[in-house]
């Protein structure tokens, strides 16, 4: 009894000292390696959305139709269309609104430039492309105009960035009207046999830059950049907020699926004040706070906003990680002491390492066949430290062999 009461103490004392460590963050590099290991082995369910799921994203397609444009102000559309479309969109509310195509229309600049842009003062979060180019070689230095400071750049970046697409030059950028209201991405793709790539992220002297992709799926999880990490270790993944994996290429890149997402016409929106254009499925399309992107479209080509509503809806309709909540780690580390009691009351010395590691074995085995089955999982700092000392209490002061 009192080798089980000197035990408890030390459990307790451990653990508490163990949570605190943990909520500091002492332990997350150990736990993110172990997530990484559980995801490097369960990919495949993160590579095909399904049909179904992928209709029920919270992403929609507004596209600007190349066959409509003589009704439009001009084209590519003019701010006046922009700041009509813009308009319409206010009374669903979105969370997020992505516009992959550069808006610039010259100097001087046309009107409504400024309409435009007060329309995306209601909108929570805008992202706006930023038309750039890869580079041809590694060693050339990319071409920012003034612009590197307003790109954001990930600050949680683990392994080595050499496969990542290097960033040639910034082509264009959106009109400086446009520009106060949102926040920028560079938007880019690569075309590879009969697939596109979009790229997650670009390197320049060092550093990763985010894209569209990744600032659009930032702002709609709302994950800050100081805990948007990138993996480049066992294949390249993104790990967002609420349990959002993106699984990536080697090269940190997205491959594009070509499946439909729910899509509204801009021009119903446009003359929706003028007659009830806007079915009840656009309607319910629309809302919910959903991520809407808006751009041209091409039936036949396609466009920079159809990729980027195909490739959002696809990782938004993936699986999410989920990690056991607080109260049922607790019961994790209730089952861990009172295996450390078992070793220290019931296992001889000679035997109480070895048991003791194959405690430690059993419990990650449990927490990977969970995690394949509903990709649950727990961080295993905590448990497997409550039993190794339990293991190490065990063989100085545990029961004698018999």
């Amino acid at each position: 009894m009192i080798r089980a009461l000197i035990l408890v103490i030390l459990l307790g004392s451990l653990g508490w000292w163990l949570d605190r460590e943990h909520q500091a963050g002492r332990f997350q590099r150990v736990d993110e390696v172990f997530l990484d290991f559980l995801v490097a082995n369960t990919r495949d369910r993160f590579s095909m959305a399904k049909p179904q799921a992928l209709a029920a994203a919270p992403v929609v397609l507004v596209k600007m139709r190349t066959s409509d444009k003589a009704e439009y102000a001009g084209w590519p559309p003019r701010p006046l269309d922009w700041q009509m479309i813009l308009k319409a969109l206010q009374p669903y509310e979105p969370a997020v609104v992505v516009i992959p195509e550069t808006l610039f229309w010259g100097r001087p600049a046309p009107e409504f430039v400024t309409e435009a842009a007060q329309a995306l003062l209601p909108v929570p979060s805008t992202v706006l492309g930023v038309e750039a180019e890869l580079a041809a070689s590694r060693n050339t230095p990319a071409f920012f105009g003034g612009l590197e400071n307003s790109l954001p750049v990930f600050q949680k970046v683990q392994g080595s960035i050499a496969s990542v697409p290097s960033l040639g030059a910034l082509i264009a950028a959106p009109d400086e009207l446009m520009r106060q209201q949102a926040e920028l991405g560079i938007a880019i793709t690569r075309r590879q046999k009969d697939s596109f790539l979009l790229p997650y992220a670009v390197q320049e002297g060092g550093r990763l830059h985010a894209t569209v992709l990744a600032q659009a799926l930032a702002r709609f999880t709302q994950t800050p950049y100081a805990t948007h990490r990138l993996a480049l270790e066992t294949g390249s993944g993104a790990y967002l907020s609420g349990g959002v994996f993106v699984n990536l290429t080697r090269d940190c890149e997205w491959v594009c699926m070509n499946q439909p997402v729910p899509e509204v016409d801009a021009l119903n929106l446009m003359t929706a004040e003028l007659a009830e254009a806007l079915s009840a499925q656009d309607k319910q399309h629309l809302s919910g706070g959903k991520l809407i992107v808006i751009g041209t479209d091409d039936p036949q080509t396609g466009g920079l906003a159809r990729l980027h509503a195909v490739a959002l809806a696809e990782i938004l309709s993936m699986p999410r990680l989920r990690l056991l909540p607080d109260w049922a780690q607790w019961i994790i580390w209730g089952v861990a002491g009172l295996a450390g009691v078992w070793l220290a009351l019931f296992v001889p010395r000679s035997k109480a390492l070895q048991r003791g590691a194959l405690c430690i074995f059993a419990a990650l085995v449990i927490c990977f066949l969970a995690f394949q089955s509903s990709l649950i999982w727990c961080p295993p700092t905590i448990p497997a430290a409550l039993i190794a000392a339990s293991a190490v209490f065990a063989r100085i002061a545990g029961r004698r062999k018999n």
